[in-house]
């Protein structure tokens, strides 16, 4: 995925630079500020306007990003998984490849942004999800080898007949490859989700959120201190 697009960052950005503001201009004019006829600051509501609308600027970027890093990253793991299914319980060469084309587009979307292992030659030998202890069972390069080998092997039965010794052992092989392949997918869905990006982007969005929470207890009691000095 790109795990969080530009316009997430945008989001995100202009609600904490916002909060930065509310909470500097708060502490500026804290010291001076006025009642208005009613006994009431006439900041107060312009704050809590600002800070609930930060809020929900807050919720609304975590709804966004949750389901768009689903869409991105764990969508197509499920629709792969769906398309393996089906492989597993056909037996015709031509519903198999297309459930492979579709296996295929899938991963193209997915490896994108998968963490890239480098040997010390330069070459590209591992992407895996999986931040810390990796195994080859979750390596996408292993997986796409995998489905292409499928794809050759489909096509070279498509046109022998299903009588064939040949016909019966290629699609031996390919629903083998099926079965593994749905472990390792599963094996690597948790991580898509726990990555480190997901988890550095949580701490921020749950940093923001207190933020706002103390910043509007701060200016509650400001406000009373200054309510009591009125009285």
């Amino acid at each position: 995925m790109p795990e969080f697009d530009s316009l997430a960052m945008v989001v995100l950005a202009i609600a904490i630079v916002g909060i930065i503001i509310v909470t500097a201009k708060s502490r500026l004019t804290s010291n001076n500020v006025t009642l208005n006829n009613s006994g009431k600051t006439t900041m107060s509501n312009n704050i809590y306007k600002l800070a609930m609308l930060g809020i929900v600027a807050i919720i609304v970027f975590g709804g966004y990003m949750a389901i768009s890093g689903y869409n991105t990253e764990i969508y197509p793991l499920d629709r792969i998984r769906g398309n393996l299914d089906g492989i597993v319980g056909s037996s015709d060469p031509n519903v198999i490849r297309d459930h492979l084309v579709a296996i295929q587009t899938d991963l193209d979307v997915v490896m994108v942004n998968l963490p890239e292992t480098i040997d010390a030659d330069g070459k590209l030998i591992a992407k895996n999800p999986v931040w810390i202890f990796s195994t080859e069972s979750t390596n996408f390069l292993r997986i796409q080898n995998n489905i292409d080998t499928m794809i050759t092997s489909v096509n070279d039965i498509s046109s022998i007949s299903k009588d064939n010794s040949a016909y019966h052992t290629a699609m031996l092989d390919i629903n083998d490859r099926a079965e593994i392949l749905k472990i390792n997918i599963m094996d690597a869905t948790p991580y898509m989700y726990v990555s480190p990006e997901n988890m550095m982007m949580s701490v921020v969005w749950i940093a923001v959120v207190i933020g706002i929470i103390i910043l509007l207890k701060r200016k509650k009691e400001q406000l009373q201190k200054i309510d009591e000095i009125g009285i």
